[in-house]
């Protein structure tokens, strides 16, 4: 075989590139293009764990949180019947933040706290909005701060979103960073699936990320930082 039109027409869509042991550029061009096509610091990814189990422990204290190591995926497919979008902009990063999850799991977590009059979907989308603030202030303010990208010439691709199919696409093929949380009550042994996903479609620059560093005094003046 010499090229992608020579394999069987039947499996050729499970195939994403093709390369012969006499030429191996074609393998070194789909694994820069198909697995290491972004670098994702570790400081970043270590980060968006501690804060997201930060905004979920505020939420579900009664549960236990585990997370899976992160990862990278290609396929644009949604989990569950609701999900959250926010954006994230900076002078090194540009996409957005995306939070699946499924609605009964999150219904039954609702049901159980007496504190609360009983829920609908109404309540799962405020919890989930929740949620999705309360990680990317903390995103913002660790990673961002008031480094915001200029507003002239920026790009914007449309995001489609096909509900028959579960399915969101972004307008790019890079791959997106993936964390999958799990909450769990230990007394009843009901749990939650959380997938957190990082669509950087617009820009990225990983070599100008940097941790914001606070001013300990501006914090205290402003009243976000306490002393005693």
């Amino acid at each position: 075989m010499e090229a992608m039109d020579d394999v069987d027409e039947s499996i050729r869509h499970a195939f994403c590139a093709f390369y012969t042991t006499g030429e191996m550029s074609g393998l070194r061009k789909a694994i820069d293009e198909y697995i290491f096509s972004l670098v994702y610091p570790n400081a970043l990814v270590r980060g968006i764990s501690e804060m997201t189990e930060i905004a979920l422990a505020s939420q579900f204290g009664a549960h236990t949180i585990h997370w899976d190591t992160p990862y990278v995926v290609h396929d644009r497919m949604i989990f569950g019947e609701v999900f959250s979008l926010i954006p994230l902009e900076s002078s090194w990063c540009r996409g957005y933040m995306m939070l699946q999850t499924e609605e009964d799991a999150i219904l039954d977590f609702l049901r159980d706290d007496l504190r609360r009059p009983l829920p609908g979907f109404r309540e799962v989308n405020s919890l989930l909005g929740e949620m999705t603030n309360l990680i990317w202030g903390m995103f913002k303010n660790r990673y961002i701060g008031d480094h915001a990208p200029t507003l002239n010439g920026q790009i914007q691709v449309p995001l489609i979103v096909n509900h028959q199919h579960k399915y969101a696409s972004f307008g790019t093929e890079n791959p997106q960073l993936c964390f999958l949380y799990t909450l769990t009550n230990e007394r009843s042994g009901k749990s939650i699936r959380l997938y957190q996903r990082f669509i950087f479609n617009l820009t990225w620059t990983p070599e100008e990320f940097k941790e914001v560093a606070h001013d300990v005094a501006s914090l205290v003046d402003t009243g976000e930082l306490e002393l005693f």
